[in-house]
């Protein structure tokens, strides 16, 4: 299959890729203009970054593909990034769902998030359903567009899209250049203090998820979705794993949900000064507060989806930091 990556150049996108290579799929990969490619120059693709809020040049991705891959997204939360945020999550998502309609494309994978199930509050893990309590409408606004782009892409298969929808967990594995985890594997080895916030995620290997988004397309019914998600744990209990394993002199240090709270006013507080995008936001610390679990068995038993290993996972990622990302570069 002709397979079209968008996000090609991120963490989830980088790994897919690879994954589709394996699988001996052909691969347009595209980023947003700008976008570092060096992690996909020793690949056999072809990389073709492009704004997919331009109708011309995403006409021009799609045409020819068999399968779309939409992983692009904006994971940022900061109020300050709010129209960025909603024109790539949701307008994007839209305008790219219409255009592999018109073009013929035979399934659209949309890359949703586990977020945007919200949570129990008695920390029991959801299926591909909604908890009692919801991350919509807190401030965590990257839960907010990207479950608006879902229901987007969702109305296009009424008019004849075939839309299967993935939601990953909390990934680890290499590849990650945006820091989304090495920041704390980073930390820990340099023997800076680290905190934990309160709540509990899903974690799971990045290259288990990207396997069961090659077998969401396989294999995945219309208009359903599934959960890539892994292990139910608590950040404490996560980072302090990701100590043991790197080696760090000191352990995380739990950080109370009243403590991160006040970190995110006050972060918040000096960037309305700045205008620099805070490290911490309120919306955010009311997410990593939450007690998330995830169950993932639907994945298992229609995609034969695994989480994989989150040691190899932790590993793989530190391993990659050190010989691409070293500790000096992200200080």
């Amino acid at each position: 299959m002709r397979c079209l990556v968008t996000g090609a150049t991120g963490f989830v996108g980088s790994n897919l890729v690879r994954t589709l290579i394996d699988a001996g799929h052909e691969v347009v990969a595209s980023g947003a203009p700008g976008s570092t490619t060096a992690y996909l120059d020793d690949l056999d693709i072809e990389v073709r970054l492009a704004d997919l809020l331009d109708p011309d040049a995403v006409n021009d991705l799609v045409t020819g593909c068999d399968w779309v891959f939409h992983v692009a997204g904006d994971t940022s939360t900061w109020s300050g990034l709010t129209a960025r945020r909603h024109a790539v999550n949701l307008v994007a998502a839209d305008r790219l769902a219409a255009a592999s309609l018109n073009a013929g494309v035979r399934r659209f994978i949309h890359t949703s998030t586990v977020d945007v199930h919200g949570y129990n509050a008695d920390g029991s893990p959801l299926a591909e359903t909604y908890g009692d309590k919801s991350f919509c409408n807190i401030g965590y606004d990257y839960a907010d567009t990207k479950a608006a782009g879902e229901m987007a892409v969702l109305r296009y298969i009424a008019r004849g899209l075939d839309v299967v929808i993935v939601y990953p967990g909390f990934m680890i594995g290499p590849f990650d250049h945006t820091l989304q985890l090495g920041r704390v594997i980073r930390d820990l080895q340099a023997g800076k203090p680290t905190f934990a916030p309160p709540g509990t995620g899903s974690f799971c290997d990045v290259r288990a998820v990207a396997a069961g988004m090659l077998a969401a397309a396989e294999k995945g019914r219309t208009g359903e979705g599934y959960n890539l998600t892994g292990f139910n744990r608590t950040y404490y209990d996560v980072f302090t794993r990701i100590g043991e394993i790197v080696g760090a002199k000191h352990r995380p240090v739990r950080l109370p949900a009243p403590a991160l709270r006040a970190v995110g006013l006050l972060d918040e507080a000096v960037s309305r000064v700045t205008g620099r995008v805070p490290d911490m936001d309120t919306g955010m610390a009311k997410y990593l507060s939450s007690p998330q679990a995830s169950d993932w068995s639907k994945a298992h038993d229609e995609l034969d989806y695994d989480p994989g290993d989150v040691d190899t996972a932790i590993r793989d990622a530190a391993g990659w930091y050190d010989q691409f990302m070293p500790v000096e570069s992200v200080s």
